[in-house]
């Protein structure tokens, strides 16, 4: 029986990571599935540095059908609804249900401060068994950066540019104006990627004041906190519905 760290290049499951290797040793996998060409390049850093501090080499799964979210996008026609976001459920699900086993304990970075979420997430996967590592351990995401900090690793640098979180640039889960915003300013090139392919599927992604908009319209001062949004490999599988 495995115990299955899944690492997504945020501070909270490289602690989880280090945490399960300290209480289980050599029966840990650390996974990790791959859609770092469309993340921030400094996630490749903190990748590496995560796999010195853990003593042990990150497993990385690939999609065998996509090259990255693009293709995703492009091929399927899709790119998010109410249930979530197709690149997650082909370049995530997809990956992790052909490589994981019936009997493992899959083990995510949820903290002390998010017991919600994880009775949630149990709620809505039962076939799945879990360990909450980090909340058995009371472990806050506050203790994450913190423990991070004492190692000396760096966070992803899309943490110090103002983002909440460290999904692919130009994130199709994200409705922020103050998101879309940020990536405007600092990934202009992504922003009009994303806009143009919005536009040609006929996906409003942004929302302001509670409307949907399509992003080429959204005004640059607009502003809003990020969402509160994840990106792993458990993800619902979206219907096709029409969000235009």
């Amino acid at each position: 029986m495995r115990r299955v760290v899944w690492f997504s290049c945020g501070a909270a499951s490289a602690v989880a990571a280090k945490s399960a290797i300290i209480k289980y040793g050599d029966n840990v996998e650390v996974v990790y599935c791959d859609t770092m060409s469309t993340e921030h390049p400094d996630n490749a850093r903190f990748f590496r540095d995560v796999e010195d501090w853990i003593g042990q080499p990150i497993l990385q799964l690939k999609s065998k059908e996509y090259a990255d979210i693009d293709d995703v996008f492009q091929r399927v026609r899709y790119m998010a609804g109410i249930k979530g976001a197709r690149c997650t459920v082909e370049m995530k699900k997809r990956p992790r249900e052909a490589w994981q086993r019936p009997d493992d304990i899959h083990i995510f970075g949820y903290t002390a401060d998010e017991q919600r979420r994880a009775d949630q997430f149990e709620e809505n996967n039962p076939t799945l068994n879990t360990e909450w590592i980090l909340i058995d351990e009371g472990k806050t995401k506050a203790d994450c950066l913190s423990i991070l900090h004492h190692h000396k690793i760096n966070l992803p640098k899309m943490y110090s540019l103002g983002f909440d979180h460290n999904n692919c640039l130009g994130c199709v889960k994200a409705t922020s104006p103050g998101y879309w915003n940020k990536i405007r300013k600092h990934f202009p090139e992504v922003f009009q990627r994303r806009a143009r392919q919005s536009r040609l599927l006929g996906v409003r992604l942004v929302r302001v004041k509670g409307v949907r908009i399509y992003l080429d319209e959204l005004p640059s001062d607009a502003d809003a906190p990020d969402d509160d949004i994840e990106c792993g490999p458990v993800c619902q599988t979206p219907e096709v519905v029409d969000v235009g």
